[in-house]
């Protein structure tokens, strides 16, 4: 009798982690499905600070799940900087 509940026991908490990692598994899929590429433009007085603002941007836009990337930078006529970055990004705020 002792051996059969510590069989029942043994059985359901097999089951009940597989269960739990199941959901895990797809819980991290869901994830990788909801990210989506993201761009913002920035501008400042020097490059640093339009790369800055364009990540403010971004970061206040959306919940950023990756690095950024600086995709295109230019120098004004008036010495001014402009600059886009991207990133992968999760649902828009």
């Amino acid at each position: 009798m002792i051996a059969r509940r510590v069989f029942g026991l043994s059985t359901v908490t097999a089951l009940a982690v597989s269960v739990i990692g199941l959901g895990v598994g797809t819980a991290s899929a869901a994830a990788a499905v909801s990210s989506i590429p993201c761009s913002a433009t920035g501008y400042g007085s020097t490059l640093a600070a339009a790369e800055h603002d364009a990540q403010l941007t971004l970061r206040g836009d959306y919940t950023i799940l990756s690095g950024f990337t600086l995709v295109y930078d230019a120098q004004n006529p008036d010495g001014s900087w402009v600059a886009v970055e991207s990133a992968r990004c999760g649902i828009p705020r």
